[in-house]
């Protein structure tokens, strides 16, 4: 559907009045990745999943925005456009900070967060109010993608190592080598900026359940 300006991949299912939850995957995933959780939660929810811009069958946003402002305007846009007023989050990496910014933002849309391994904390890798350097390999990416690669760089992220088969292997890389994607990545990259997350996640009023590897916390 055009959502924002943009030909958004989604997949929306469960009952229609049943109480609304939004799945937001990782970097370099798609709405796929929660086809377990939806079959689940859709017994009782009413569950909306989407390709987030730069990723999958969604494809490259056509403003070259990959900022997190963008992210949250894409995210409202599409509530609007299902007449959902309000919803539970569930976010992944990438779309675990989508969802926890965009919960500090717009309080009244959120009624509960669980965010897996959330971004938007400083790492290693990246400081607060400074462009991260980007990786010499994500620069290669445009150009290539070999196959152990990516492997390797998927297997941290599944606890149960059968669960990620050559099929599974094959979707991703299937959707990483979808028209413009492999550019959008690198342009994602690149927009990063980080900024401490103390002031935005005091304005966060929705319970949180927040998995982090072996550590879950219950934020009231």
């Amino acid at each position: 559907m055009q959502v924002a300006g943009i030909r958004l991949h989604v997949r929306d299912t469960g009952p229609r009045t049943a109480p609304a939850v939004i799945l937001l995957h990782g970097l370099g995933s798609s709405l796929h990745t929660w086809d377990a959780w939806a079959e689940i939660l859709g017994r009782d929810h009413r569950v909306i999943r989407y390709d987030l811009p730069g990723f999958g069958l969604t494809g490259p946003d056509p403003t070259g925005d990959y900022s997190d402002a963008r992210g949250q305007q894409v995210l409202g846009a599409l509530m609007d456009t299902l007449s959902v007023r309000r919803a539970s989050l569930i976010g992944n990496s990438l779309g675990g900070k989508l969802a926890w910014e965009f919960a500090a933002a717009h309080p009244d849309s959120v009624d509960k967060l669980v965010l897996i391994s959330p971004d938007g904390f400083a790492s290693r890798a990246f400081d607060y109010n400074t462009t991260p350097e980007v990786p010499w390999v994500a620069k290669l990416l445009p150009y290539t993608l070999p196959t152990f690669l990516l492997r390797k760089t998927i297997a941290p992220a599944y606890g149960d190592s059968t669960r990620l088969t050559d099929d599974v292997i094959r979707r991703y890389r299937d959707m990483i080598l979808a028209p413009g994607v492999r550019q959008a990545l690198l342009e994602r990259t690149i927009q990063v900026r980080l900024q401490p997350p103390e002031p935005l996640l005091r304005r966060i009023r929705a319970p949180t359940l927040l998995v982090w590897g072996e550590k879950d916390a219950l934020i009231p």
